[in-house]
């Protein structure tokens, strides 16, 4: 394959818009029935979540997998190559599929627009960065012949291109306070968003850790005529299996897509699928003492740091040191402020990830300045090259202390491409 084509296509995807205004999914429509709508050729299992969502969709897909089935997943984002979004049975889409699917969506994207092409009175626009991959995925699946098809939501749920899809059960995870500026400023507006996947006598499985976001999901089931199963909990087993090699966020993950495969296959063992699951970037071991972790909003850094008191108490570690960079349009205060009150915090050392929407490591490092306690005498240093900030925090890592990476999860993709640090 020509190495230079797929990277067009990488940089022609990478500066397409991220996020384009909508009011309904017209657009993504136009694009699939041009192409004779390839996502309704498998069974689809739809996750929409604030936090969990990726991890619930790996497991479901694996679960399936572990069954027999032939089964896509489409998730985001990725972390070190574009490919990782788009994958069956656990292999990533290959360089050359990708450039053929990237030709055949393009091309068609194109004409559509050139032709102006219209439906219910909408005018056919460019898709944006997130749809034009949800497109290439969809065909790649359908191309594929899978049986199934796990689709992750980008953002929200009910404006989500892959929300035009009509699946076999739908499900939602945690739900918290995240991209407040596109899904609303409560979490009762957010779970609205999230409810938006929920389809017509669809079973709904929903495991959003919140009462109010429970009520929202629970009254548009009850609208839609929908069997709705809550998780609360997680039974023993997921307990045995998981033991300290996964964190407790997962365990109840772990119970939400046992649920949706019930549902699916009929099947109540899916032992084999959890202990081979693994989720790079999300409690991801990198070594004896050093974990990365993408939390990167408050909910998803409360949970953390109860897994990691777990972690702590059962791996013999005393105190954390931490690697922290975050994006600027995120809560970083509220993140900081959890993780301070919560851990028993030795080192900090702060960086920035290579994007345009990086914060400073000086507003970081003022934070934990000012959350950390004051009567203890605290190591904040920071620098704007990560690989350097990573190599000083391995350096100085104290033993019995326990290196954690977190903030971002594009900050876990730049990591896991220092290939040389880590066992």
């Amino acid at each position: 394959m020509d190495v230079t084509k797929y990277e067009e296509a990488i940089e022609y995807i990478s500066g397409i818009p991220r996020f384009a205004p909508k009011t309904d999914l017209e657009n993504t429509r136009i694009i699939l029935e041009s192409l004779g709508n390839p996502q309704n050729n498998s069974k689809v299992v739809h996750v929409a979540g604030t936090n969990g969502k990726g991890s619930v969709s790996k497991m479901i897909a694996l679960m399936l997998e572990k069954k027999g089935y032939r089964v896509g997943l489409f998730t985001s984002p990725h972390l070190v190559r574009m490919n990782e979004r788009i994958s069956i049975n656990g292999r990533d889409i290959s360089d050359a599929d990708f450039v053929a699917l990237f030709d055949k969506v393009k091309t068609l994207a194109d004409e559509l627009v050139k032709n102006e092409t219209e439906k219910n009175g909408y005018k056919f626009q460019h898709p944006a960065y997130f749809e034009f991959l949800f497109v290439m995925a969809a065909q790649y699946f359908s191309e594929k012949s899978c049986d199934y098809v796990v689709y992750e939501t980008g953002l929200g749920g009910r404006l989500d291109a892959t929300n035009v899809t009509t699946p076999e059960v739908s499900v939602i995870t945690s739900i918290g306070l995240d991209h407040m500026q596109y899904l609303g400023n409560t979490i009762k507006e957010i779970a609205s968003e999230k409810a938006g996947i929920i389809k017509r006598e669809v079973p709904i499985v929903y495991n959003t850790g919140d009462d109010t976001a429970d009520r929202v999901i629970e009254e548009r089931a009850r609208e839609l005529n929908c069997k709705a199963v809550k998780i609360t909990g997680y039974p023993d087993d997921i307990a045995d299996i998981f033991g300290d090699t996964q964190p407790l966020y997962q365990y109840d993950n772990a119970a939400t897509a046992i649920a949706a495969c019930r549902l699916l296959t009929g099947d109540e063992d899916f032992s084999e699928a959890l202990r081979a699951f693994m989720w790079p970037g999300r409690c991801q071991w990198l070594s004896d003492n050093v974990l990365l972790d993408g939390a990167h909003n408050e909910d998803a850094a409360l949970k953390l740091t109860e897994s990691l008191k777990h972690i702590c108490d059962s791996r013999g570690f005393d105190k954390v040191s931490l690697l922290f960079a975050v994006s600027s349009d995120k809560d970083y205060e509220s993140i900081i402020k959890t993780l301070t009150d919560r851990l028993d915090i030795e080192d900090v050392y702060v960086t920035e990830i290579n994007s345009d929407r990086r914060e400073s490591v000086s507003v970081v490092m003022s934070l934990f300045q000012k959350y950390l306690p004051a009567e203890k005498h605290f190591n904040v240093v920071g620098s704007s090259n990560m690989r350097e900030m990573l190599k000083l925090s391995r350096d100085e890592l104290s033993e019995g202390t326990l290196l954690v990476i977190v903030g971002s999860l594009y900050m876990a993709g730049e990591i896991l491409g220092y290939e040389e640090f880590f066992d």
